[in-house]
């Protein structure tokens, strides 16, 4: 897609009642459901299963910390993978064989749970199972957005996917909270089976248009080398995707001190429940507005919005008080998502369909594949000098990067801008 399609596409999505246009198409109504039933039941299940071993661990630190690596790290490893198969089978026929193994495991983890009989192993064992499912998930599931609305309306789909991703991120610790208290694990797991399988019904009646993928390539390895170098075509792709990556590493990675700061910086632990509250109130905000805006998607924007999210860190940090942690973490939540949203909106916009999946697969590595890398590194090292000095070096870090962003926009051409929608 050229600059004036984008513009155009970009244009269409805007005005009012924009947000939620994608809704006017029955197949993305399917699609969004599904996923909304789907991702509320992981989020019940992703708290569950950190409760859970922090129970049969005996409040180690470190099973915890392999627990999450283990669920999340596959995303990193295998996202170039299922970049792959999200181009070269059937976007519907790859999301319907995730769901289908998730339904497994997870039947698995209930009756495990149920039984008494779950180990320490066989909990990591499961975490990673599902992690190598949710990774081939992935790609298929953002770029199948893309299949299910025109293209006037992608920015709207877009905007949506991310908003009922962050309120799954709200309402699905919240659901759990009871469960949790009362040590009912299996029926957390049991949970996430049942709307894994609503998911998968769902999607089985969704129409989905097949796309093209290329005649020309042969082989797993070539498809992905296609995809790298596509994205290097596709101008400002690659500026994007280190955004992500940079924002992910340094900014997300705070979010595995957020405990430790309920506890330590503002004297109780239950703040940490407002914290993330306020952080996912502020991301359905940040994750909405850019499906309203008129103008198109941009590397300025997400610069700008990089910034924003850096200095919000730096004064969390510094001013360790409930009422500025609140404010911030929504600040924070806001400013994160309403870039992700647009980056993902402009990646959407330059690729082709043949390519999508493989493109939106670096997407992924770079959002969550490097979180689990990010917090540990964070962890270590802010049990090694400070909590506030882990968190402000991450916060310098977006600053920076988010300012050179703009700096190196500002050099271009304005005729290189128009041509790249930067």
């Amino acid at each position: 897609m050229d600059a004036s399609e984008v513009k155009t596409v970009a244009a269409a999505s805007a005005g009012p009642g924009g947000t939620f246009r994608a809704f006017a198409h029955p197949a993305y109504r399917q699609f969004f459901v599904a996923f909304l039933v789907a991702q509320t039941g992981f989020w019940i299940s992703h708290v569950s299963l950190q409760a859970l071993m922090v129970e049969l661990g005996n409040n180690d630190t470190r099973l915890n910390g392999l627990l999450f690596f283990c669920n999340f790290a596959p995303s990193f490893l295998l996202a170039p993978m299922a970049g792959v198969a999200a181009d070269r089978f059937h976007r519907k026929h790859v999301m319907l064989a995730c769901y289908a193994a998730l339904v497994v495991v997870t039947a698995v983890l209930t009756v495990a749970t149920a039984s008494g009989e779950l180990s320490v192993v066989a909990l990591v064992g499961l975490a990673s199972c599902m992690g190598v499912a949710l990774a081939f998930m992935g790609p298929a599931s953002i770029s199948m957005a893309a299949n299910v609305v025109p293209r006037a309306d992608l920015a709207s789909a877009v905007s949506l996917h991310s908003a009922a991703t962050n309120l799954t991120r709200v309402a699905g610790p919240l659901l759990a909270a009871p469960l949790l208290i009362r040590g009912w694990f299996d029926i957390s797991f049991g949970i996430y089976c049942c709307a894994l399988f609503a998911a998968l019904v769902l999607t089985v009646r969704m129409a989905v248009e097949r796309h093209q993928p290329d005649a020309d390539e042969s082989g797993m390895w070539a498809r992905m080398r296609a995809g790298m170098q596509h994205a290097k075509q596709r101008h400002p792709a690659v500026p994007a995707l280190s955004i992500v990556a940079v924002l992910a590493f340094f900014g997300v990675s705070h979010t595995v001190l957020l405990p430790a700061v309920a506890y330590e910086l503002l004297g109780d632990k239950e703040y940490f429940a407002w914290m993330v509250a306020a952080t996912g109130a502020g991301a359905i905000v940040g994750s909405l507005t850019v499906g309203r805006l008129a103008s198109s998607p941009s590397l300025v924007m997400a610069g700008g919005l990089m910034v924003v999210y850096g200095a919000a860190l730096l004064v969390f940090a510094l001013v360790p008080t409930l009422t500025v942690a609140l404010i911030t973490q929504a600040i924070i939540g806001c400013s994160y998502f309403a870039a992700m949203t647009s980056i993902q909106t402009l990646l959407q916009q330059l690729v082709d369909e043949s390519k999508r999946g493989r493109v939106m697969s670096l997407f992924s590595l770079a959002w969550g594949g490097l979180v689990p890398f990010g917090a540990l590194g964070t962890s270590f090292f802010a049990a090694a000098t400070s909590l506030q000095l882990s968190l402000v070096g991450g916060a310098v870090v977006c600053v920076l990067y988010g300012v050179g962003m703009l700096l190196w926009a500002a050099r271009q051409s304005p005729g290189r801008l128009a041509a790249d929608g930067i």
